[in-house]
């Protein structure tokens, strides 16, 4: 091709550029669009986890555990606690000839109070005799 043919189609050449440079601008704003929308999503994921993180923090932090704590105590007879051992945030139990609803009853207790279980040793004494140690920390 010579000079004077690229003149006689020079308009058309321009127009040519012109699409294309339009059609790749078109597929930029698509695939940044789409970039956008998935950092917002994990964003809105990442709210979400800090949300749920600082709920269970207050929840952890609640000063309404320690007295759901020594609810443990009460809930079953003085002769049944053997021991009872609460210091800063951490208790030390044992409970002597349980029966199974009155183990079931600590246990049912102890698992819906926000703690955490370090230690948890079920024992059958005799028929229907439990005994129950366990430790948690909050």
């Amino acid at each position: 091709m010579n000079i004077m043919t690229l003149q006689r189609y020079k308009n058309e050449l321009i127009l040519l550029l012109t699409i294309l440079f339009a059609l790749f601008a078109f597929l930029y704003k698509l695939s940044a669009n789409t970039d956008v929308q998935e950092n917002q999503l994990i964003i809105q994921n990442q709210v979400a986890e800090i949300n749920t993180i600082s709920n269970l923090k207050e929840q952890w932090s609640s000063k309404k555990i320690t007295n759901k704590v020594n609810s443990l105590k009460s809930i079953m007879p003085t002769l049944k606690v053997k021991t009872f051992n609460k210091k800063s945030k951490k208790l030390i139990a044992s409970y002597v000839d349980l029966t199974a609803n009155e183990l079931n009853t600590v246990t049912n207790k102890l698992i819906n109070i926000p703690v955490q279980i370090v230690t948890l040793d079920i024992n059958k004494n005799a028929k229907n005799q439990y005994t129950l140690e366990f430790t948690c920390k909050w």
